[in-house]
């Protein structure tokens, strides 16, 4: 009977004794977070309660981004580019973590009403509907112009200074042309004074540069040194960069399955003055992968990163990737020592 009490005082003690030893040192389950997840503590196997230390959740990195066109005659094939790759070159940038939150705006221009009739610049507002600023391009033809210079000026005062910018996010405009603004000593039968609205793209520079806007000009086939030397140092003076488009013809049933472009476009394509029926190809030039190159260099430099393992899939908790390292954390609750020391203490075993 003695002995019978002492077996049930012993496990009263082993229970109270483990419920203080939980109390006091147990390490209490901290937040932690592993891309944008709650991870809680685990045993490792080896005595030793870990956690993981991660970087803090990431905020979303935020992008307008406006693509201001010239839309005269001579810019059919650059104007395609944007259309059939407009999409693409957002969801790329998109595919990256944290995911980038991107509008997207347009502004077109042509000429002044001496030398072009229909009108002098159009715009879509930034939006993060991707699919509304295409309706809209969809909308533009490359006709008109009259002569070589075009309302440069008063396409970048619309895209610098019309559109809604958000005041927070990283501001970009590709500027997309062959032909000088008015004003500038390029050819032209009209306007050599400038623009007739009083703007000069000196003064857009100036505006740009204070709103924190990168421009990156982009030059077409048949630009003048005049014309090249205004896009470099437009792109220079705002941080951005100037690229001279390359061109090749390429069978466009090809090349629209290389590029991932809906076939649906190969209609309108086929349409275009530039379109051979004899060999099926069209002018195809690099404008699609330059912009989604620097897309996607800007969102880097912003913290999104573009490896596999920055894509949030879930989380496996076995082999679980984090911005950080896995940190022990000290147990005092060393229980077979505790015992060891009670069960020496109980003569009655021996």
């Amino acid at each position: 009977m003695k002995r019978l009490f002492a077996v049930f005082a012993l496990l009263l003690l082993m229970v109270s004794s483990i419920g203080v030893v939980s109390a006091q040192d147990e390490v209490q389950p901290s937040v932690q977070c592993v891309d944008g997840k709650i991870v809680p503590e685990y045993w490792d196997g080896q005595g030793h309660n870990c956690r993981w230390v991660c970087d803090p959740i990431p905020t979303t990195p935020m992008i307008d981004v406006v693509f201001l066109i010239d839309s005269t005659g001579s810019m059919n094939d650059e104007i395609r580019e944007i259309k059939t790759h407009i999409i693409n070159l957002i969801e790329a940038t998109q595919s990256g973590y944290p995911k980038p939150d991107i509008r997207v705006g347009i502004v077109t221009y042509r000429d002044y009403p001496l030398e072009e009739p229909e009108y002098v610049v159009k715009s879509f507002g930034l939006t993060r509907d991707t699919q509304s600023a295409l309706n809209f391009l969809k909308q533009i033809e490359a006709s008109g112009g009259g002569d070589y210079s075009e309302a440069v000026a008063d396409g970048l005062h619309e895209a610098i200074s019309g559109m809604n910018w958000n005041k927070k996010a990283r501001k970009i405009v590709f500027l997309i042309g062959d032909a000088s603004p008015h004003g500038e000593g390029s050819p032209e039968n009209n306007y050599q004074q400038g623009s007739p609205n009083g703007y000069n793209y000196r003064t857009e520079i100036k505006s740009a540069v204070s709103k924190d806007i990168k421009i990156y000009a982009v030059s077409g086939s048949g630009m003048d040194d005049n014309g090249v030397r205004i896009w470099k140092e437009i792109a220079s003076k705002t941080g951005g960069q100037y690229e001279a488009l390359s061109y090749v013809r390429r069978d466009i049933d090809q090349y629209y399955a290389e590029e991932g472009i809906d076939s649906a476009w190969k209609i309108e394509s086929k349409a275009d003055a530039d379109y051979d029926q004899k060999t099926n190809t069209i002018l195809t030039n690099t404008l699609g992968k330059f912009t989604q190159s620097a897309m996607i260099s800007e969102a880097k430099d912003m913290g999104v990163r573009y490896d596999d393992a920055s894509v949030d899939e879930g989380i496996d908790y076995e082999n679980i990737i984090t911005g950080g390292a896995v940190t022990p954390v000290e147990d005092n609750s060393n229980l077979s020592t505790f015992f060891r020391s009670v069960f020496g203490k109980l003569t009655f075993w021996s």
